[in-house]
């Protein structure tokens, strides 16, 4: 990667920034309504299925407020989940090889696939296991005890940008990973 890796990887990320969450619905480990991709396409995908659709409904995207966007996409069931956007986002910066429709947070923050750090040695491309492995935070950068992450969840309304002092006592985590082939 030419120029500044870390600002490189800001850039890609602001392509995923206000994307819907959209995740398959699953019922006894069975998929009983698919999302476009499963909720694990990359801003490319999602964007040419938006406008596909859109095409197709006949509505002019230029014409969309920010929420009407956003709005559309979530009606049409476009977005991406908290694994999908950490695979797509392990994939640009490490150049890694994950197949996002085959992940989830809990693997991504398990073994074989991850260790445990210490919050001292936490650096970019780490993440935070949350929700006892059914959530994840991608950990873009660390200043002091601050960390600076990016995720998607449905309670966020999608993806947004979040920081938080690791130190507080209300940041409510089950631990900080790092892929082992990243080591």
């Amino acid at each position: 990667m030419a120029g500044n890796k870390l600002d490189l990887l800001k850039q890609e990320i602001q392509y995923y920034v206000g994307l819907p969450y959209s995740k398959n619905v699953l019922r006894e480990g069975k998929i009983i309504k698919e999302k476009f991709l499963g909720g694990k396409g990359n801003y490319r995908q999602i964007a040419t299925e938006t406008i596909k659709l859109a095409q197709k409904q006949k509505i002019d995207l230029v014409k969309l407020s920010n929420q009407e966007f956003y709005n559309f996409q979530k009606k049409n069931h476009i977005g991406i989940d908290c694994s999908g956007l950490v695979c797509q986002l392990l994939n640009f910066y490490f150049q890694a090889n994950l197949n996002p429709r085959k992940t989830s947070a809990d693997m991504l923050t398990s073994a074989p696939l991850s260790q445990e750090i210490k919050p001292n040695e936490i650096k970019t491309g780490d993440l935070v296991r949350q929700k006892n492995g059914h959530h994840v935070l991608f950990i873009i950068e660390k200043q002091g005890n601050i960390i600076y992450y990016i995720d998607s969840s449905f309670e966020g309304r999608g993806v947004k940008y979040g920081k938080t002092n690791i130190t507080d006592k209300n940041f409510i985590h089950q631990g900080f990973y790092r892929l082992l082939f990243l080591n």
